[in-house]
């Protein structure tokens, strides 16, 4: 279904992986958990980031992120709408702003690339800088993208394109 769904929304192209490591980076591929900041399903939605992309993309139908159907095909969208507001120098740097997005919120993205020197550089750089985080938290979603691209993603390489490949960050 992942496979799938990655391929309708983002070609056959797809960073199929990624998207595989990011949900077991989330909830171990767990559909019916809830964390204790009450992030719910596959793909650990909160309530309003669940409607927010259901009013998005209406062909989903009402927020379920429980159903995994419904988490695999919203955390697809979701990701690339994400990716279509953040900016990186390579499509490795401009994932890893993203997911740093899905985990933190894209404001804190978009306001570290705005005071960052180098903006299209997330590794090294850019992911250094905090724009009103907790430091637990500011750490915590530093990292988010690193534990996918380069710890997880690795374990999904034959279901599709690979994000990253060869890329020390």
């Amino acid at each position: 279904m992942l496979i799938r769904e990655a391929q309708a929304v983002h070609g056959v192209g797809a960073p199929v992986p990624m998207f595989a490591g990011q949900i077991r980076q989330e909830s171990s591929w767990r559909a019916g958990i809830t964390a204790p900041d009450d992030g719910r399903g596959l793909a650990q939605f909160m309530d309003a980031t669940a409607a927010m992309i259901a009013r998005a993309y209406p062909e989903l139908g009402a927020p379920d992120p429980y159903n995994p159907r419904w988490a695999i095909r919203a955390l697809v969208r979701y990701d690339g709408w994400l990716y279509a507001r953040v900016k990186g120098e390579t499509p490795c740097e401009r994932w890893a702003a993203a997911l740093k997005g899905y985990n933190a919120g894209i404001g804190y993205v978009q306001r570290a690339q705005s005071h960052s020197p180098l903006p299209l550089r997330w590794f090294g750089t850019t992911e250094w800088i905090n724009r009103g985080q907790s430091p637990h938290n500011f750490e915590y979603s530093r990292m988010y993208p690193r534990w996918i691209l380069f710890k997880h993603q690795p374990i999904y390489a034959a279901w599709g394109a690979y994000t990253c490949k060869g890329v020390t960050p």
